[in-house]
């Protein structure tokens, strides 16, 4: 068996026994539980060159199956999204894990139709080496929604992933079978729309399984999800001067939910300041995050929270304040807007010991 499949298989079998396992705490008396591919010409050191093509696909990589995503007529990368892409590389490449990001090819592609986000792939030869999510926020600027480092499987939006998940499923006769998939977005959840085998599907992008969702089902979703899309580190007209990345702090956790569940036990936890945020991070094990009201499968839930990032403002006279990025995922590869998990969900504190700890 693949090595990255039985991973995925073992992914899935811990959902369901996280599900058996919730419900019957849910069932338990209210007392036992508290709280309830890269560019022909390599850009220069200390800068990131931008090109596009009529399908808003740049520099892609080499290798088809990298990036084989469907392409869209007359959709040119707007002159203030480069801008945009080309900032948040410089700033981010000074250290790890980005520093590869510096000469990196890159690939945009529109998330889904209309022009609201954008899914930027970044590669080194012909492996992805990241990714960031950007959104079109409501001032006419750009909002970095989320993004991460890492290697593909590692990564959301794996094409390869999702063709083996599909050719396992028996929607395609193999992985290298051309089926229809659109990367589509809400905040905290990449997930793509798949027509094959005759139907239309819905499928997480970060471990792929299908989503208990139709099409009136999908279209509710990305409507709620409309107020978040300003969350996260937002800059009008492309520019990010007044702002700079500092180094990402990672706690060692491995940043799966799933490998222990006595987090369950641990009360929900108030809405936190960044300050306390950060403080919790350097001393507890880890934060899990649960969507409100168990709408877990909107928002790729539950996310183990194992770092951060910052983004602080370069002078107190710029008028901008301090955003940070919550670090998930394997190795903590994914960074999140603190506000938008905030804004869908609580934390609770990650036990790792044998018995809940008394909060």
């Amino acid at each position: 068996m693949n090595p990255s499949n039985k991973g995925k298989g073992t992914a899935l079998a811990k959902r369901v026994c996280f599900l058996f396992i919730l419900a019957l705490i849910l069932s338990a008396p209210a007392a036992g539980f508290p709280g309830g591919t890269p560019a022909a010409d390599a850009p220069a050191a200390g800068s990131v060159r931008l090109t596009d093509t009529a399908a808003a696909e740049v520099a892609g990589p080499a290798d088809p199956a990298l990036s084989p995503l469907p392409k869209r007529q007359n959709k040119a990368v707007p002159n203030s999204l480069r801008a945009f892409v080309r900032e948040v590389v410089n700033q981010l490449a000074g250290e790890a894990p980005f520093k590869e990001w510096r000469t990196a090819g890159l690939s945009v592609h529109p998330l889904g139709p209309g022009t609201h986000g954008w899914l930027v792939n970044l590669f080194s030869g012909d492996k992805r080496i990241g990714y960031m999510i950007i959104t079109a926020s409501d001032n006419g600027g750009y909002t970095l929604s989320e993004y991460g480092a890492g290697t593909d499987e590692e990564l959301p939006y794996s094409v390869t992933e999702l063709r083996l998940f599909l050719a396992q499923k028996g929607l395609i006769h193999s992985s290298d079978e051309i089926a229809e998939w659109v990367p589509l977005y809400v905040p905290l959840l990449p997930y793509w729309k798949v027509t094959a085998g005759g139907q239309t599907l819905y499928v997480n992008a970060i471990i792929p399984e299908i989503l208990p969702w139709d099409e009136s089902k999908a279209e509710a979703v990305a409507a709620s999800a409309q107020a978040d899309r300003s969350c996260g580190l937002t800059a009008s007209a492309g520019s990010l001067s007044e702002m700079t990345a500092g180094p990402r702090f990672h706690n060692g956790q491995a940043g799966d939910p799933y490998d222990n569940l006595l987090w369950l036990t641990s009360p929900k936890l108030a809405p936190l300041a960044a300050d306390e945020f950060i403080q919790l991070l350097q001393r507890e094990p880890g934060l899990v995050f649960r969507s409100n009201a168990g709408a877990n499968d909107t928002a790729g839930a539950p996310l183990m929270i194992t770092g951060y990032q910052l983004w602080m403002a370069k002078s107190a006279a710029s008028g901008s304040g301090t955003v940070v990025y919550a670090a998930s995922g394997i190795g903590g590869r994914r960074l999140l807007p603190l506000d938008a998990l905030q804004r869908r969900g609580q934390f609770q504190i990650y036990v790792s010991g044998d018995e809940p700890a008394a909060r």
